[in-house]
């Protein structure tokens, strides 16, 4: 699948400050977004409030909040895959019969 196709096809939130997402490609897991909230930014401000956080919603295949600040789904899954989080399909197995 191309990296500019890749699309979250669930999100749910979690406490605290946590994503829970599936992607396209059928990979998985929680991202836990406190170390990027850490960072000081516009856009971030108020997701710093759990109640402001929990309000992100599935658009097009991204999360997106209410002050339109959305994450890219190929730098989730990075970040995710950098720091353990991403989880991938297991190989079916064939059958020898």
């Amino acid at each position: 699948m191309a990296a500019s196709r890749l699309k979250l096809t669930s999100l749910r939130t979690a406490v605290p400050f946590k994503l829970v997402v599936t992607f396209s490609d059928g990979t998985w897991g929680t991202f836990n977004a406190a170390p990027m909230l850490a960072e000081r930014g516009e856009g971030t401000e108020p997701l710093r409030d759990r109640a402001y956080f929990s309000q992100v919603e599935l658009v097009n295949g991204k999360p997106i909040w209410p002050n339109y600040f959305d994450i890219s789904p190929l730098w989730l899954q990075e970040e995710m895959d950098k720091r353990g989080e991403l989880e991938r399909p297991r190989p079916e197995r064939k059958s020898r019969y």
